[in-house]
């Protein structure tokens, strides 16, 4: 599995997520913490949650990640909807991208692709691009804290 992440402009970002079958392009805008609300969700599926999830916000429109435990798997599911303001059933997204993975492996993926945003961007410049909010440089160590604890 693969995961990068990179700025492309003041308040967007695109994202590259791959398995062995597929792979999806998503963007995301500074209308959400996009890399934070992502290292949250992961957190939580580290401490023991069955599902998380998190949503990259556009104009318009929203990417849903949906992580859904199962044993040490994670069963992945991206989901495009063409409006954030109206909130819609998970039924209504368009798929983007699924993937079943060990637990450890998105996790890890996840951390090691918003470790190199911050080694090409440095805090400073990240927090300029990103303007909203600053790089989540918290949730990432609790990611990495609890990717060793394992």
């Amino acid at each position: 599995m693969d995961f990068s992440y990179r700025l492309t402009g003041k308040g967007w970002a695109e994202a590259r997520i791959a398995d062995d079958d597929s792979w999806a392009i998503l963007t995301a805008s500074y209308l959400s913490d996009a890399l934070g609300d992502l290292l949250e969700a992961i957190g939580v599926l580290l401490e023991g949650a069955p599902e998380a999830r998190c949503s990259w916000e556009e104009e318009p429109g929203e990417y849903r990640w949906i992580f859904r435990r199962s044993g040490h798997d994670v069963h992945l599911t991206v989901l495009a909807f063409p409006d954030q303001l109206a909130r819609q059933p998970d039924e209504q997204g368009r798929l983007v991208f699924r993937t079943i993975q060990p637990l450890r492996v998105i996790a890890l993926v996840i951390a090691d692709g918003a470790a190199a945003v911050l080694n090409e961007y440095d805090e400073d410049r990240y927090n300029e691009e990103w303007v909203e909010a600053p790089f989540p440089a918290a949730r990432l160590a609790m990611v990495r804290q609890r990717l060793a604890a394992l």
